[in-house]
């Protein structure tokens, strides 16, 4: 059987789950974090649920051995060990202890920002981290899919979440911009994934404030019909008295004020469930 491993996280998994699901569906296994491991045929299609059903062999001992002969880690350079192929990426992921042979300064912390770009650096390295969250910037601004920005961190023989906010509080801004930097990525997929005539799909966005803060928003037509990301902010466009009205509210000021009618949907990323009217574009055809 020839297959090769694949990086996947929780959000791309989340808009496979839409438009792949049951036995169409990845078949992944999970190693951390957002983070998970599954196999790919030559030809780039992924093994599915319903198609591992039928091995002999273990879904996970395949992935072992999927990814037995990739190669060494590559050099650190400067604290930073970037793996730009995406099989020893997979070991890595797949075999934490392989990330102790990288030479950083404190217990292995992984990034997986895009499945060709796995950075290790180090949890005493502050400057390091710095560094990686350039290359996660520089990433979302050159387009396509990302993985994930929660990094995970080498914890008896196996990988947990890096709790940043107490090591390096220093750095939360960062951190904060750039989680909401590939959380807006995520919600651009599955909205492609999603696109219906019954219901808007609200998109999120950025917004850099004066202070310099990054936050992210979404527009809700009221009284429409909307599946609403999570985000900081709603605007609300109200139109009612023919003029347009905008207003603005946090989305828990949002919730709160709305009850229970609005509900929490099982879709990841997450998004809140508005119902309402169809949008004006699909109820005019």
């Amino acid at each position: 059987m020839s297959v090769v491993a694949r990086v996947y996280g929780a959000s791309e998994l989340g808009v496979l789950a839409v438009t792949a699901p049951g036995p169409a569906h990845p078949r992944v296994e999970y190693v951390g974090g957002e983070l998970f491991v599954g196999l790919d045929h030559p030809h780039d299609a992924a093994v599915t649920q319903g198609e591992s059903e039928g091995w002999t062999q273990p879904f996970p001992a395949a992935v072992t051995a999927a990814v037995s002969s990739a190669g060494a880690l590559p050099e650190a350079v400067e604290g930073l060990t970037l793996i730009e192929d995406e099989v020893v990426a997979a070991s890595v992921l797949v075999q934490p202890n392989r990330a102790a042979t990288a030479a950083v300064k404190g217990a292995p912390v992984v990034f997986a920002l895009r499945r060709d770009r796995l950075v290790i650096v180090g949890a005493d390295d502050e400057g390091g981290v710095a560094r990686v969250l350039d290359l996660a910037e520089e990433l979302y601004d050159a387009g396509g899919p990302l993985v994930s920005a929660h990094p995970v961190v080498l914890t008896d023989g196996a990988w947990a979440p890096f709790p940043w906010r107490e090591r390096f509080p220093s750095l939360e801004m960062r951190f904060e911009r750039v989680l909401r930097l590939f959380s807006v990525r995520a919600y651009e997929a599955q909205t492609v994934a999603l696109q219906r005539p019954d219901v808007h799909i609200a998109d999120a966005k950025i917004r850099v404030l004066e202070s310099g803060v990054t936050t992210t928003f979404a527009a809700w037509p009221k009284g429409t019909a909307t599946l609403l990301p999570v985000v900081d902010n709603v605007i609300i466009a109200d139109d009612a008295s023919g003029g347009a009205k905008l207003s603005v509210a946090t989305l828990n000021q949002f919730l709160e004020a709305a009850g229970d009618a609005v509900v929490r949907t099982g879709l990841s990323p997450a998004r809140y469930f508005i119902p309402g009217e169809p949008p004006r574009s699909s109820a005019a055809s």
